[in-house]
């Protein structure tokens, strides 16, 4: 029961900590004049928290 308890409190950290960082929040932006397509993400907290890409809309099928 101690181990179960023990790695419910590490699950539930884990997931508490990803509700108030907004980990995987963002949006997505297509502009057809331009022909690109724009992808922005929020992450955790890190080396790469925020993730922006951008593609031409030619090169995706």
């Amino acid at each position: 029961m101690y181990f179960y308890g023990i790695a419910s409190l590490f699950i539930s950290s884990y997931l508490w900590c990803t509700i108030s960082w907004n980990v995987g929040s963002g949006y997505y932006r297509f502009d057809r004049k331009e022909g690109i397509m724009c992808l922005f993400h929020w992450g955790f907290p890190g080396i790469n928290h925020p993730n922006f890409l951008r593609f031409f809309l030619k090169d995706i099928q």
